[in-house]
């Protein structure tokens, strides 16, 4: 049996893969900016556990983000 996690990962290496080849600029700003805009959206269907989860991946990728700037 294939572990869920796993296809998930292989998911987003497969779209990592094709956005490379597509030629995308995009980045974690951009990641930030779309996590946070479905969020707007998604909040009165997401349960507080779901919620916590996906601001704790945001912060992540905040934190990462300001990482790359700083240059640490």
């Amino acid at each position: 049996m294939t572990d869920p996690l796993h296809l998930t990962i292989r998911r987003f290496q497969n779209r990592a893969e094709a956005l490379d080849e597509q030629g995308s600029t995009r980045g974690l700003d951009d990641a930030i900016a779309d996590l946070a805009a479905w969020m707007d959206v998604a909040l009165v269907k997401l349960d507080d556990v779901d919620r916590a989860a996906l601001i704790d991946i945001g912060g992540l990728l905040y934190r990462e983000g300001l990482r790359r700037i700083m240059g640490e």
